[in-house]
């Protein structure tokens, strides 16, 4: 496997990766959970194959806590305002330290009152919202998340980038023990802006479709792009929902909004600003866990014995994560090369151990 200049990426243990990154964490001063969980949060992405939302953000959390933009030792402050309802108040966290202590509150709040709700306030970038879905069907719960985002979409019908991609994510256990759960994590645009980043920190073209210039007008450059807008997925429906999320994770919880949530990458004159809200449903409140199973078990046989179209096939959404992680964790994770340099210079910088990778 190569990248797209003919150079084999590099393959790095899970566990390494996440020892490095912890290091990373813990030298730019996080306590030592907090770091384990951001790692925990980025190699996860990884193990994924969602790499856009991997250790390739790494500098860029490190960077923040230095420069004073992101809350090494945040205070986080909760409220609950309702028996199934927690506010929490994230001090500048970085998004996965908030992000799991919301999905845990909300999981908390579940078992004792069959649902639970957490609307989060100024935070940062979370990484891949799945990680946190998915870390609730552990206790039996069915997950959403949603963020929003710095802009990135333009309003349907506007040129000008307005709301953020605006994420969400929704895991349901799986089917039988040892099944993976049914995982969908999806942009409101037609794609992720990470993969734009990726694209322009590669020197890759970006397919059409994807995004217009600041004029408005459609690009396959990516540093066009990320100066232009990303195009909302499935026109003023992607617009609709990016809408809905806006309201759920930023007027709910009290953090900024649109315009107002700052570019972790391109604005260093304050911190990001960004919300969260999520919400669990335990599952033995709701129903018998052999019935949840053949209800369930029943609906994704069904959809698999569906005739494919020529050349296709049908998938379970969080199918394929689920075996890129078993590969990954078998052989490894792999690096490309702006990623590895990017990380061996914040080695150097933070004076953490090198991290220690092999040739494919």
């Amino acid at each position: 496997m190569t990248d797209a200049a003919g150079v084999a990426p590099a393959l790095v243990e899970a566990a390494e990766l996440e020892r490095f990154a912890t290091a990373v964490m813990e030298a730019v001063g996080l306590p030592g959970a907090d770091a384990r969980t951001v790692a925990w949060a980025l190699v996860t992405a990884n193990l994924e194959g969602i790499d856009t939302h991997g250790v390739s953000r790494l500098a860029l959390y490190a960077r923040r806590v230095r420069a004073g933009l992101a809350a090494a030792r945040p205070r986080l402050r909760w409220s609950h305002p309702a028996p199934a309802v927690a506010l929490l108040d994230a001090d500048n966290a970085l998004g996965p330290v908030a992000a799991v202590a919301a999905m845990d509150e909300a999981v908390r709040l579940a078992r004792s009152q069959g649902t639970g709700m957490v609307a989060v306030a100024h935070t940062n970038h979370a990484a891949a919202l799945s990680a946190y879905v998915e870390r609730a069907t552990e206790a039996d719960c069915l997950a959403l998340m949603v963020c929003n985002t710095p802009p990135a979409m333009p309003p349907w019908g506007g040129r000008r980038a307005f709301l953020g991609t605006n994420p969400l994510a929704f895991a349901a256990p799986g089917a039988a023990p040892g099944e993976p759960p049914v995982v969908i994590d999806m942009a409101t645009t037609v794609v992720a802006r990470g993969n734009i980043i990726m694209a322009a920190r590669e020197g890759h073209a970006i397919p059409e479709g994807w995004a217009v210039d600041a004029e408005g007008r459609p690009t396959t450059d990516a540093r066009a792009a990320l100066a232009g807008a990303v195009l909302p997925m499935a026109g003023p429906k992607g617009y609709a929902l990016a809408l809905m999320i806006e309201i759920l994770s930023a007027i709910v919880p009290g953090s900024s909004w649109g315009p107002h949530v700052r570019s972790p990458y391109e604005d260093w004159t304050g911190p990001t600003d960004a919300g969260l809200w999520c919400l669990a449903l335990s599952l033995p409140a709701l129903m018998p866990q052999e019935i949840y199973r053949q209800r369930l078990g029943s609906l994704l046989e069904a959809l698999q014995q569906e005739p494919a179209a020529p050349g296709e096939e049908i998938r379970i959404p969080g199918a394929r994560r689920a075996a890129t992680r078993t590969r990954r964790l078998a052989q490894g994770i792999p690096l490309d090369p702006a990623t590895l340099a990017e990380l061996d210079a914040l080695s150097a910088e933070l004076g953490v151990r090198p991290l220690a990778w092999r040739a494919p």
